[in-house]
């Protein structure tokens, strides 16, 4: 069931081009799955499985960040600056 707010934005959306209309159809899906996925992670019931992945992440290496085809060590003395 849509709350009078969400059926007043798709009624406005439904006056957009459909191509518009599309990319706000992928936005609200986009919003939904983050929505989604935050309330699984604010659960109580994940906190366990969270805190084992947080922990095991810690015990990880951290992978070096990625250079561009080409890099040298002189512009890492650039970047350094």
């Amino acid at each position: 069931m849509l709350n009078e707010r969400l059926k007043a934005a798709l009624d406005s959306a439904s006056a957009l081009p459909p191509e518009v209309q599309d990319k706000v159809a992928a936005q609200i899906e986009s919003a939904v799955r983050n929505a989604l996925w935050d309330a699984q992670l604010n659960d109580p019931q994940y906190d366990d499985v969270i805190r084992e992945l947080i922990a095991a992440a810690e015990q990880e290496e951290p992978l070096p960040f990625p250079k561009p085809e080409g890099w040298t060590e002189a512009d890492d003395e650039d970047d350094a600056k």
